[in-house]
């Protein structure tokens, strides 16, 4: 549940682009119903800052709305620096041709997170991926029944990919992957100290060429790897705190329903199913290009269904028809949606 201990500490920011915010927008009231922070920070172009504008005050109906501003990301880290830097990393590649902004975009976003550190007055801010909403009350915090000290959880899932590992051996030398499980979950809540040490790191490798650290990674992950999508910013620093503070977070299963444009419309979603999905899940993602297939319309969002099964199950039964591609697991044997533990569990 959230606890005014949360809401004293730190700030969420949420990277949005122009298309997800008009995709997405009626889902934002849900930042401000189970947000465990003090303010929600939208974080995003000037044309984001103008919709925002035009809509705020239904966004906000019925919550304080001075609990969620618009930060122009052009104040954090010019767009069109990194698309040239990544331009001139990949020009034998590009022959001549324009660079697809995509490209960028995929890098760029992953720089503000980190680049916020910068001018963030906490000790942490909450990172939240813009097509992603809670889903039901959860603290960032661990509660210990022995008296010592909350610790802020790592959330974990279960995904890999081997370049963004090559990435960070690249800009960190003996940097590897230490755990299982992977720190990609949609969020990430940062300390702003181990942020700035991760970017002095990266920074302090004269092997690679840039003066600041998202020149560095650029040139680190190199030319044609640039348009795999090779760096992840939560896999780099969820790593970089297990082998160097380990005893700064706990870890935690982080249960969220990442398909759930495929079974569930933003137009139509409503409190109801919030509330269903709620009980299993902490969070729910509308993925950009996903949309409810045929036959999972009137599934999902059935008052009659979600009486008889709760939300895991269904998504249980239903992945087992899934031949390939993504797919939700549950790595505990619990009822709850999380679970913890140490680095070393």
């Amino acid at each position: 549940m959230n606890t005014m201990r949360d809401r004293e500490q730190y700030d969420a920011v949420v990277l949005v682009t122009p298309d997800s915010f008009k995709r997405l927008a009626g889902q934002y009231k849900y930042y401000l119903k189970y947000m465990p922070v003090r303010c929600v920070h939208i974080l995003g172009s000037s044309v984001v800052g103008e919709l925002f504008d035009e809509c705020k005050g239904r966004i906000t109906e019925g919550y304080d709305p001075d609990r969620m501003d618009f930060i122009n990301e052009d104040d954090i880290l010019p767009f069109d620096d990194v698309h040239e830097e990544i331009r001139a990393e990949m020009a034998e590649l590009l022959a001549g041709r324009e660079l697809p902004r995509g490209i960028t975009g995929w890098y760029y976003q992953q720089f503000l997170k980190l680049s916020y550190a910068c001018r963030c007055q906490d000790e942490y801010y909450l990172i939240w991926d813009g097509d992603t909403f809670p889903c039901c009350n959860f603290s960032m915090f661990s509660n210990p029944q022995d008296g010592s000290s909350p610790r802020p959880y790592l959330d974990i899932k279960q995904e890999y990919h081997a370049e963004y590992f090559e990435t960070m051996g690249r800009l960190i030398p003996g940097m590897e992957k230490v755990i299982g499980p992977s720190f990609i979950s949609e969020h990430m809540l940062f300390n702003k100290g181990l942020v700035l040490e991760l970017i002095g790191a990266i920074e302090a490798n004269d092997r690679i060429p840039g003066d600041i650290f998202w020149r560095k990674i650029i040139h680190g992950v190199e030319g044609a790897r640039l348009q795999d999508s090779s760096f992840s910013e939560y896999e780099t620093y969820g790593t970089y705190v297990a082998i160097n503070h380990s005893s700064a977070y706990r870890l935690r299963e982080w249960h969220s329903f990442r398909l759930g444009a495929e079974f569930f419309d933003p137009d139509t979603i409503c409190e109801r199913d919030y509330e269903w999905l709620g009980h299993d899940f902490t969070a729910i993602s509308f993925e950009k290009g996903q949309e409810v297939r045929f036959d999972h319309q009137n599934l999902f969002d059935n008052p009659e269904y979600q009486s008889k099964l709760t939300a895991a199950q269904m998504l249980q039964v239903v992945q087992e028809e899934f031949e390939e591609g993504y797919k939700e697991s549950w790595g505990d044997s619990t009822d709850t949606n999380v679970t913890s533990g140490e680095f070393n569990a």
